[in-house]
């Protein structure tokens, strides 16, 4: 079964590589807690595979409070909410290192769909048919249409690549896309 498969890849990379990642997820963590205070990390609501809601972990590069009026907003390219000290995190992905615990627990993969909030799905899935069926797999640190779109890029693009990686999902394209993610991050390609 591919989801089985894609659990095994994910586990096997994820502890191979955390003598690189962990130190790195460390210093991050000590330099949010310099320059921005407490909280360090932001637990968010997303929607995983088939619909189920999980806790998504991420590093706060926002004002506290960011959402204090209670409307879920994406981020913009100049979001004002945007500690200035932490924005480069937000241009290199860096904010999204905690969501390894999220592969880790299960709730989430390397790649697939990138998860969104249930109110914005609630709201995507209004205008745009189809866009449940990213779903059937977990979502994603990363995914085919983070690297071939940009962070701001409309719902609808995206689907089409989210689509696309289903029907065609392998490990071979797996790992295709996580090499061309780190190609992402490096050239801050948002």
């Amino acid at each position: 079964h591919k989801v089985r498969l894609k659990r095994l890849f994910d586990l096997t990379i994820v502890v191979l590589s955390a003598p690189l990642w962990i130190p790195v997820i460390a210093l991050v963590g000590l330099y949010v807690r310099l320059r921005a205070g407490r909280p360090v990390l932001y637990r968010q609501e997303r929607v995983g595979r088939d619909g189920v809601v999980f806790r998504c972990v991420k590093f706060r590069t926002m004002i506290p409070d960011a959402e204090a009026d209670g409307h879920a907003r994406l981020a913009a390219p100049d979001d004002d909410r945007v500690v200035p000290a932490l924005a480069w995190m937000r241009s290199m992905r860096a904010d999204e290192l905690p969501q390894l615990w999220n592969v880790l627990l299960g709730d989430m993969s390397l790649v697939g769909p990138r998860p969104e909030r249930p109110e914005l799905v609630a709201e995507i899935v209004q205008r745009v048919p189809g866009y449940i069926r990213r779903n059937e797999l977990p979502p994603g640190l990363t995914g085919l249409a983070q690297v071939e779109g940009r962070y701001g890029t409309d719902a609808e693009y995206k689907l089409g690549y989210d689509l696309q990686y289903l029907v065609n999902w392998s490990v071979v394209l797996d790992a295709q896309i996580l090499v061309r993610t780190i190609w992402v991050v490096l050239s801050r390609r948002v």
